[in-house]
Formats: C-alpha cells, structure tokens, sequence
C-alpha cells in the first residue's frame, strides 16, 4: 500500500472540527459501554433503548457534520489511488460506518423504545454484529483521522 504525503490531501473539514468530531465519537463509544453496563445490572431495557437511540442519532448528526463532507472531498483521492492507505481507510470507515448507523437506526426504530423484552432479545445477535461494525468503523476512523491530521 502506497501512503502519500498529508498535505497532498485536503479534508473538507478543519482539524479542529474532526478533531471535535474524533472525542464526540469516543463520548458515543462511552455511552454504548455504559448503557451495555446498566443493561446488564438493571436490565433496565428501556434505558438501554433510549441511550441507544442516543446514540444513533448523534452519530448520524456527526456524519452529516463532519464525516460525509470529508468523505466528500476525499473521493477524487479514492478514485485515483484506492490502494492508497488513506483511500482503504476511507472506504472501510465509510461503508462499515454506513452499515453499523443503518442497523442501528433500523434496531432502534423496529424495536419502539418498548419496555417488552420480547422485541429486543431476538435482536441481540444483530446488536452485536452492529456493536462489531461500529467499533471496527471507529476504529478505522481513528487511522483516518491519524493520516489526514496527525501523521
């Protein structure tokens, strides 16, 4: 994999903006664990929903503020270079990223914020599947925003 030089990339957004963007994701990050914490003590489901939905949605507000701007400007250097390591980094945040917000919010709405149990417990495979997703994608945004910022 080709890595080229930072500045020969341009994101859309300021480093002070995705720098934002990169402590609001790990503020989501700690809201998923705990909400999974209080899930498991209390089985407080309703809680668990709603943190959820929390969640999901702030994550959508940062995609629409900085990650699909960035993404955006990014795309000519996907085109061009997609081995690239900030092209694969792109890519991997960017669709993991998608899918694990589509489940979410898919969770989220077909389960209602009930307080039944019945509705979320047979989706509990696909809660940990989307957990995996999410991490993986955050993860991979943590190496996007170290080559577009840091390194």
């Amino acid at each position: 994999m080709e890595i080229i030089a930072r500045n020969a990339v341009k994101p859309m957004v300021s480093p002070f903006a995705a720098q934002i963007n990169l402590v609001f994701q790990i503020v989501i990050l700690a809201v998923l664990f705990a909400s999974m914490g209080a899930l498991k003590k209390k089985r407080d489901y309703s809680l668990h929903g709603s943190a959820m939905m929390i969640a999901a949605m702030l994550n959508a507000f940062s995609f629409i503020w900085v990650m699909g701007p960035s993404l955006l400007n990014l795309e000519q250097l996907v085109v061009d270079k997609p081995l690239n390591i900030i092209s694969v980094a792109t890519m991997a945040h960017a669709i993991l990223g998608a899918i694990a917000e589509i489940l979410a919010i898919w969770i989220v709405v077909s389960w209602r914020l009930r307080s039944s149990t019945k509705y979320c417990v047979r989706k509990r495979r696909i809660m940990r599947v989307t957990m995996v997703l999410w991490l993986i994608a955050l993860f991979s945004g943590i190496l996007l925003y170290a080559f577009l910022y840091v390194i």
